[in-house]
């Protein structure tokens, strides 16, 4: 593995960790090639490699910004429906296969989260509360423990900037929808109810689908 495909990896496995998320800017160029010890421009062909595949969005004047998880696979063809309709098929019995794994420490993580969903969907900050969904979801496909649940999860999670400009158009009401989903998704994972938790997830899905084909 070159010194690219090192940072590449590198940088993939900070964004799955949540050091940055969706929407959130990366340093500069000079910051990651000393924190990681290599020069700008191998910095820049990975960023450029990242961007190529769907994960990181460069913007003149702005930087880098981050556009969806690694295992996206947004550059691959298909709809953003397509993506919800594969996520509604294969997330529920993964979250269901993964409360196994879901300690106390895990919920309250998921329980931090939520309120800071609400509160950014009342104060009209979509940002956040985008962020903190697609966060809500990594947590959990974190959790699963097997490489390839774990890919084939990350692969339908919705992109940010897709799933922005589909809540953007919404009214707060079909917002509150949304975000009742993952209300009930965190009280079947408290109660280990496999069967409300893929519920709640496959409901999660159906509201953001029919959102996308209403449009």
């Amino acid at each position: 593995m070159d010194k690219q495909e090192c940072i590449e990896r590198q940088l993939e496995s900070a964004l799955l960790e949540g050091r940055w998320g969706v929407f959130e800017r990366l340093p500069s160029e000079r910051g990651l090639a000393e924190a990681f010890g290599v020069n700008r421009a191998t910095v820049r062909a990975a960023l450029r490699a990242l961007a190529g595949r769907g994960i990181l969005e460069t913007r003149r004047g702005s930087g880098t910004v981050v556009r969806a998880l690694p295992g996206d696979a947004r550059h691959a063809a298909g709809t953003f429906a397509d993506y919800l309709a594969a996520f509604r098929i294969l997330m529920p019995p993964l979250v269901a296969a993964s409360l196994p794994a879901v300690s106390p420490s895990v919920i309250l993580e998921l329980e931090r989260l939520l309120p800071s969903a609400g509160a950014s969907l009342r104060n009209g900050d979509m940002k956040t509360f985008i962020q903190a969904q697609i966060r809500f979801f990594s947590i959990l496909i974190r959790v699963l423990g097997n490489p390839r649940l774990e890919d084939a999860a990350s692969r339908v999670l919705p992109d940010g900037l897709a799933l922005a400009r589909l809540l953007q158009e919404c009214t707060l009401p079909q917002c509150e929808n949304v975000f009742a989903q993952l209300a009930r998704l965190l009280s079947a994972l408290r109660h280990a109810d496999a069967g409300a938790a893929a519920k709640a997830v496959e409901g999660y899905a159906t509201i953001l689908l029919a959102l996308q084909e209403a449009r």
